[in-house]
């Protein structure tokens, strides 16, 4: 009975109940918008930090990471090969073995990462072409050609061209020196990268360090990086013990801190957002009720007891928020999949921040039915909270204080 009376009256005010549904919809809507947003950012700024160069994945012999020396690195190059050829869950994958050494220009020396890539196959793996701004990008064929980032270039006083000659320590840790002509620079964005690192073709740098066979490590990509935990954990079950399978959540493990901490006032801002929600809501119902307080207090004179009072306006609050959580997480996860798919473009904000590791016009939103279904919840659970309280203290009227309240 009470349902079916709360109905009645959403139906014969017919205002009052479109400016509910349509201030809980568009709170349902906006606040799922704004979360996709977020989290949009936040696997964009992840993406690209991971694919500049670093990788989604890594394998290297165990403790690499902790000793990047000649002591730990993996001496049998093609074993891994033959075994990541066989995981049908890579999509792509390289060796690459690095090391430091002192370049000289013709006016200044510099200490640098030398890394040996595989030009044709590091192109689906890192943004290193994409970031080519002057000259070149390497081939296979390359003998002593040297790709470089733009800050080095700088550092080292050369430009495309230009001769540079290498002094470093080979794998049997005798002199290795050559001399290198620069046939392309980059520029990333991310200045300790760009200011320290240059590649070479590593079929001609293993000539050089005498490293054929050798890697430092794989880096990997996988046909779904969104479950990176769980396919590093099955591909490290196929390696022989003494290797690794390492993710970016480790290999980048600040850049997480550092996206942990944005989310925390993140959530602080979502906090701010929901107290701001609850009370526009809470308010909107105080004064909604109070103005129907001549009809509750018919009511009461009619026999109804305030718990019937309770139970009736609760009714009509749930059958509203449950519609405009319907309708809202509808609308709110179609825009967010929309532009997914479709992420928003502004031109310029890579080039302006690019500084700061940004190397996309693509500002997108995230797609996450968990995400959205507790969106949806909160904002629901806001909607009825929000009604207790003026419920509670219109029930407190007596009938015939309720009749002649104004």
């Amino acid at each position: 009975m009470l349902f079916s009376l709360a109905l009645k009256n959403i139906l014969r005010s017919k205002g009052r109940s479109i400016i509910t549904l349509l201030l809980s919809t568009l709170t349902t809507i906006l606040f799922i918008i704004y979360v996709a947003f977020m989290d949009g950012s936040h696997h964009q700024f992840i993406k690209s930090s991971v694919e500049i160069y670093t990788g989604y994945a890594h394998i290297d012999l165990k403790g690499y990471r902790d000793d990047s020396g000649y002591e730990n690195l993996i001496e049998d190059a093609n074993l891994i090969n033959k075994i990541l050829e066989k995981d049908t869950s890579i999509s792509h994958y390289a060796p690459r073995f690095e090391t430091y050494v002192l370049l000289s220009g013709d006016e200044k020396a510099v200490g640098s990462l030398l890394a040996g890539i595989v030009p044709s196959r590091e192109t689906a793996l890192s943004k290193l072409q994409d970031s080519l701004i002057k000259g070149e990008y390497l081939s296979d064929s390359d003998t002593n050609a040297i790709y470089m980032g733009s800050d080095l270039a700088k550092r080292l006083k050369v430009d495309v061209g230009s001769e540079i000659a290498m002094v470093g320590s080979s794998i049997d840790y005798s002199i290795a020196a050559d001399l290198f002509t620069v046939k392309g620079i980059f520029k990333t964005g991310l200045f300790e990268f760009d200011s320290q690192s240059a590649f070479v073709n590593k079929s001609y740098l293993d000539t050089v360090m005498m490293s054929d066979n050798i890697a430092s490590y794989f880096t990997l990509n996988f046909h779904d990086n969104d479950r990176i935990d769980r396919v590093t954990t099955a591909l490290q079950a196929s390696l022989p013990s003494e290797y690794e399978s390492v993710n970016w959540k480790t290999l980048l493990s600040a850049l997480v801190q550092a996206m942990l901490v944005d989310s925390i006032f993140g959530y602080i801002s979502i906090s701010i957002f929901f107290v701001v929600i609850f009370f526009v809501i809470m308010i909107f119902s105080y004064v909604n009720i109070y103005t129907r307080a001549r009809e509750i207090g018919l009511l009461r004179a009619l026999g109804l007891t305030s718990k019937n009072i309770f139970g009736m306006l609760f009714a009509e609050i749930l059958l509203l928020a449950t519609v405009s959580m319907v309708v809202g997480t509808i609308i709110g996860a179609s825009i967010a999949y929309y532009y997914e798919l479709h992420p928003i473009i502004i031109s310029g904000i890579a080039e302006t921040y690019k500084e700061y590791g940004v190397v996309s016009d693509e500002v997108p939103m995230h797609f996450d039915l968990f995400t959205i279904a507790w969106n949806a919840l909160t904002i629901f659970m806001l909607n009825i909270a929000a009604i207790v309280y003026p419920i509670s203290k219109i029930n407190r009227l007596t009938a015939m204080e309720a009749m002649r309240y104004v």
